[in-house]
């Protein structure tokens, strides 16, 4: 969790948002509600452990950018994503109400997962170790199943490497 102002509103919230999705909580200090939800917020984030950013912005101090959001009740939360608003709710929500929300917009942890490890798989490619990428492609696969470009990457390297009976296998529906 952070809190944001306008002097570092851009760097943490837009440009962030380009990777990694934002929840941006517009609070004050005297508001109850909005006492209740930060702990909240806070948890999930942790819990969510890195699908997304947790900023808060105090929007008795940041009155320019709570206009800018056209907020009229607080607590209210905006998600972003690709420097964009996409969602958003008013009020103290539960943690399970919380949850749904977020994880319309959110990638699975699962699938997150599968990214890494085809991330790491083209880094042992880049050197040279394709034993090492073939393993990370197929624990992607493993993690999610429906990781079309870890298949691709796969079935690139198994027709790299001769075996073509196993890349057609991996083609299969």
């Amino acid at each position: 969790m952070m809190d944001v102002t306008i002097q570092n509103f851009e760097a943490e919230v837009i440009e962030a948002s380009l990777t990694t999705p934002v929840l941006v909580d517009f609070w004050a200090p005297w508001c109850c509600p909005c006492k209740s939800l930060g702990p909240i917020l806070e948890k999930v984030e942790v819990a969510y452990e890195g699908r997304f950013k947790l900023v808060k912005i105090n929007s008795d101090n940041e009155q320019q950018l709570a206009q800018a959001f056209g907020i009229k009740s607080i607590p209210t939360c905006v998600l972003l994503k690709n420097g964009q608003p996409v969602d958003g709710f008013m009020g103290a929500l539960p943690e399970g109400q919380i949850k749904q929300f977020l994880d319309k917009h959110l990638p699975a942890a699962e699938a997150l997962e599968a990214q890494e490890a085809a991330a790491e798989a083209q880094q042992h490619l880049a050197a040279g170790d394709a034993d090492s990428a073939r393993a990370a492609l197929e624990q992607a696969l493993a993690t999610d199943p429906g990781n079309d470009d870890a298949r691709f990457y796969l079935v690139k390297l198994l027709i790299g490497q001769g075996e073509l009976a196993e890349a057609a296998a991996l083609l299969a529906p």
